[in-house]
């Protein structure tokens, strides 16, 4: 992938794969760094020094960019979401479902949706937070169901 960062000379990288098809870039929320995803794995990158910042997931299937406040929202291999916004991770969702997410929905409050529930065979409802991460509805109901899961409290902090 060649970067072009506005002040910097132009470089290429290149970028492990991860456990999925989905490739993308994005401008990360705080304005100055990218987000890009190869082959499903997630790399914070500082474009003008090439330095690799952070990692995010192996298996990312899918990214929404969030306007309020400005995020991206990931999906992690159709089984949970994570919120990044301009300081890094808002939250991470538990396992909300055993196979894949259809029809989903997002709102400024929720995100909602179909999950696959494998012991029925059938597609079923979640709804999180958007502004938490907290689970209102899971279809998964595991004994790891929270595995994962980091929330953001009301007072703006990580919980």
């Amino acid at each position: 992938m060649e970067v072009r960062p506005i002040g910097a000379s132009h470089w290429v990288g290149n970028f492990a794969p991860g456990l999925s098809n989905f490739s993308g870039v994005y401008e990360h929320p705080d304005g100055q760094h990218l987000v890009i995803v190869s082959g499903g794995h997630g790399y914070v990158i500082d474009p003008a020094t090439r330095a690799s910042l952070a990692e995010i997931g192996g298996a990312i299937i899918g990214v929404t960019v969030l306007r309020d406040p400005p995020s991206i929202l990931i999906d992690h291999q159709g089984i949970a979401f994570e919120r990044i916004g301009t300081e890094g991770r808002l939250w991470r969702t538990r396992r909300l479902s055993w196979d894949g997410f259809r029809d989903v929905q997002i709102t400024p409050d929720t995100i909602k949706g179909l999950g696959w529930a494998a012991p029925t065979g059938t597609w079923e409802p979640f709804e999180v937070d958007v502004r938490t991460g907290r689970t209102r509805k899971t279809v998964y109901t595991e004994p790891d169901l929270t595995d994962g899961e980091e929330l953001w409290d009301s007072d703006g902090a990580a919980a």
